[in-house]
């Protein structure tokens, strides 16, 4: 007979994305989170389910205050996540690795990271540095596209557009997700519209999850990048407004890119599989 298996857990919300995490520390889970398994539990419906899963593993040297390894909903690795990069910093607190308020560095699979818990359910990450590859391309599907392309941590196109309500990113983006302009791998999409105020809306297809998500924390750095470059009203910092109906803060300071926003512990559970 088979024996069940059980994983303690936490459920987090960074702005509207959700993970499962994961204190996989000393290792004693690794075989058991393969991809399918992953993506088995990440599964709405039929299982806890989340736009991702996320480990928090032992600090590969003293530099850094643990490892972060993310894999999106379809039980694929990804190097970064941005919203999972906060929500981990959080996690780290509730472990008592760090401490709220103290800054602290953290290693992940696109690099080395800076994070700040900076309230219960808020918290900051300073990003790698960015890779801005155009401000503005024609794509031609349909009809022409102007595009921008950056990389985060993960490939983003941003779409700007005067609504994100007019049935375009529903049309569009699962397209140029998997536009052979961008590999093999693909991109994640951002349909973003530029308010009066100097702010953003931002609507997000997420590879690895395929479609839509409630935030992006990736996508809003993507977007704000870009935005500041491409548009004289855009000042750093700027206020994101994602599909939660939360914001997202991103800016730049001489530490380098920054996102901060909700991080926050939905619930604990145990799961036997």
């Amino acid at each position: 007979m088979r024996m069940s298996v059980s994983i303690q857990f936490l459920k987090m919300s960074g702005a509207g994305n959700d993970f499962i995490m994961i204190d996989n520390r000393n290792g004693e889970y690794t075989s058991l989170l393969g991809k399918q398994s992953i993506a088995s539990l990440c599964r709405r419906g039929l299982s806890v389910g989340a736009d991702g899963l996320i480990e928090i593993g032992s600090s590969p040297d003293d530099k850094y205050a643990f490892a972060m390894k993310y894999f999106n909903s379809d039980g694929g690795a990804a190097g970064m996540c941005g919203n999972g990069a906060r929500c981990i910093s959080r996690f780290a607190v509730e472990l008592g690795i760090v401490k709220p308020g103290d800054e602290f560095s953290f290693k992940s699979d696109a690099g080395s990271h800076r994070g700040l818990v900076t309230g219960e359910n808020e918290a900051r990450v300073w990003m790698t540095e960015p890779v801005l590859h155009f401000l503005q391309k024609e794509i031609r599907l349909e009809k022409s596209i102007q595009i921008g392309f950056a990389d985060t941590g993960v490939p983003h196109v941003i779409v700007f557009a005067d609504s994100i309500e007019d049935g375009a990113f529903e049309k569009y983006a699962g397209t140029l997700r998997r536009h052979k302009e961008f590999g093999s791998q693909g991109t994640n999409v951002s349909w973003v519209k530029v308010l009066n105020d100097g702010s953003l809306i931002m609507r997000t297809y997420e590879r690895g999850v395929e479609g839509e998500t409630l935030a992006c924390g990736t996508g809003a750095v993507a977007s704000a990048l870009i935005a500041s470059k491409r548009f004289d009203t855009i000042t750093l910092p700027v206020r994101i407004a994602v599909r939660s109906g939360l914001d997202l803060t991103v800016g730049k300071d001489s530490k380098g890119w920054w996102l901060q926003g909700e991080a926050r512990i939905v619930y604990r559970a145990e799961m036997s599989f």
